[in-house]
């Protein structure tokens, strides 16, 4: 049975990879991009894509319009819905959900019942929920932009590859397909994420191919901070 439709709010910056607005707007919901804090009133469903050091600021922006009932859903997967405190006063819903693939999402929610409404949004668009403890959430974060690690030392072998063989389908074949993987996040979010790797090969190994993947991608404070740690 489908779930009601909802009047959905989006504050989202030009970095937003989810896109959530566009995949709820997919399935029948009225969603609305907003431009400022002040406009999510009147909306029962208020997304937040936006980059994690923004987003305290900007709950503490919506907390005195928020009301009972209304419900609030960030999109970081390094943060579960404990930002989200200023707002549970006002007994507001709060929601976090990620995907992880085309199937699995990443989900948070502070009791039962936003549990059962997040996976309901997550179910709408074909995917299956996986609620994430706060405690995990940076180390989940961390395993995923590892991930990405996987397309810069791809690449690496692409292009030698392509040096000593002279053809770059030859190199394509044999290194496999490039695929992307989850862009790195700023410079504080890579701190966070190392932080949360207690294995320290493993600790070290993330800050080093970070630091390989930002120098490729002209990341120069996440370089910078790669080799100030390396001198420490």
């Amino acid at each position: 049975m489908r779930g009601p439709r909802l009047r959905v709010g989006v504050l989202a910056d030009e970095d937003d990879e989810v896109d959530l607005g566009l995949l709820l707007s997919s399935v029948g919901h009225e969603v609305s991009w907003l431009n400022s804090s002040d406009e999510a009133r009147d909306f029962e469903l208020v997304v937040l894509s936006v980059q994690d050091e923004e987003l305290p600021d900007l709950i503490e922006e919506l907390a005195p319009g928020a009301r009972r009932g209304q419900m609030f859903l960030h999109t970081s997967i390094g943060h579960g819905v404990q930002l989200f405190d200023p707002l549970e006063t006002s007994g507001a819903l709060v929601l976090a959900a990620h995907p992880l693939n085309d199937k699995l999402w990443a989900i948070g929610a502070a009791d039962e019942l936003g549990e059962t409404v997040v996976e309901l949004l997550v179910g709408e668009l074909g995917g299956q929920a996986l609620l994430i403890n706060e405690t995990q959430r940076a180390r989940l974060a961390a395993a995923m932009t590892y991930t990405s690690f996987l397309e810069t030392v791809r690449m690496d072998a692409f292009t030698l590859l392509s040096e000593v063989l002279g053809n770059e389908d030859h190199a394509l074949a044999i290194s496999g397909e490039l695929s992307h993987g989850r862009a790195l996040p700023s410079v504080g979010g890579v701190m966070r994420e190392q932080r949360s790797i207690p294995d320290p090969g493993r600790s070290r190994a993330y800050r080093e191919l970070a630091r390989r993947t930002a120098e490729l991608q002209g990341l120069q404070d996440i370089e910078l901070w790669a080799i100030q740690e390396e001198k420490s």
